[in-house]
């Protein structure tokens, strides 16, 4: 059994050492014994996970909290599985760091096979669209979608939906769109592209809108593909003639706030010529 020692030592420590010795020491507590994490049965087993998750979760530097949550993430098991998935999870999307997310993410992909892999990520996307922060919503889909791969399960998409309604983000939007048109019938995929272009067509940044067109035309019919990309065509022309602008403006000014430092100049340019 694990004490609860650990934990307490943990939770009132600011010391980043510290907070990951008394992690290592909750890890290799049953080593010491001659024993590793696999070898425990039953509510045992439990109990150990449990607690070294309850201690990963509380950690208050987002770096260390990704490497210890994306130690257990595979180890979790049992009844409690998904409950444990969840904590984990929610622990996750506080960290602030994308590649520290990704790591604890990375962790998941050992439960995504096997039978039961939809299912798994189905009860992910369901209480994942709870999380706060957009951008943790976004990678938990971008990283989980891909494991789809074959499948029709018309609730995970609605689940996958749910989630992406609270995406912030009209870009992440668009690509979270994207990502989930290959799973959609035809009659959904239709309508999520309409709402896509929308949303590109929206954008205010005319540089992001032709990039959100060129994420959705591959999945258009042959028709809308050509007339969609015309549309590219023509924001691609507005995007370099306002860099061209833009540039001619900052030159512009250069030449201005020269000619202003010349101007101020004058006076003494001209002391100097009469004194010779």
């Amino acid at each position: 059994m694990v004490e609860n020692r650990s934990v307490d030592i943990k939770q009132n420590s600011s010391d980043r050492d510290k907070v990951i010795e008394e992690f290592n020491k909750l890890l290799e507590n049953l080593r010491e014994k001659n024993m590793t994490v696999s070898q425990l049965k039953g509510s045992g087993k439990e109990e150990f996970i449990e607690k070294a998750l309850d201690f990963a979760c509380n950690i208050q530097y987002g770096d260390l909290r990704a490497q210890a949550l994306s130690r257990l993430v595979p180890i979790l098991e049992g009844q409690k599985k998904i409950e444990l998935i969840e904590k984990a999870i929610y622990s996750f999307s506080n960290i602030q760091d994308e590649n520290e997310r990704a790591l604890v993410l990375s962790s998941l992909v050992c439960h995504l096979r096997g039978h039961d892999k939809e299912e798994l990520i189905e009860h992910i996307f369901d209480f994942s669209s709870h999380i706060q922060y957009g951008d943790a919503k976004f990678q938990i889909l971008y990283s989980l979608v891909p494991h789809l791969s074959g499948s029709k399960n018309e609730s995970i998409v609605e689940k996958a939906l749910e989630l992406v309604s609270g995406i912030v983000s009209e870009c992440q939007k668009i690509e979270s769109f994207s990502l989930l048109l290959p799973y959609m019938d035809e009659q959904s995929k239709e309508e999520i592209l309409e709402q896509a272009l929308e949303l590109a067509f929206n954008l205010k940044d005319k540089k992001m809108t032709l990039q959100a067109l060129l994420v959705i035309i591959p999945h258009l019919d042959e028709s809308r593909q050509k007339e969609i990309s015309e549309k590219a065509v023509y924001f691609e022309h507005e995007v370099q003639s306002e860099y061209q602008s833009k540039y001619l403006r900052r030159g512009a000014a250069a030449l201005l706030r020269r000619a202003e430092t010349l101007s101020s100049l004058a006076p003494y340019l001209d002391v100097s010529c009469s004194t010779s």
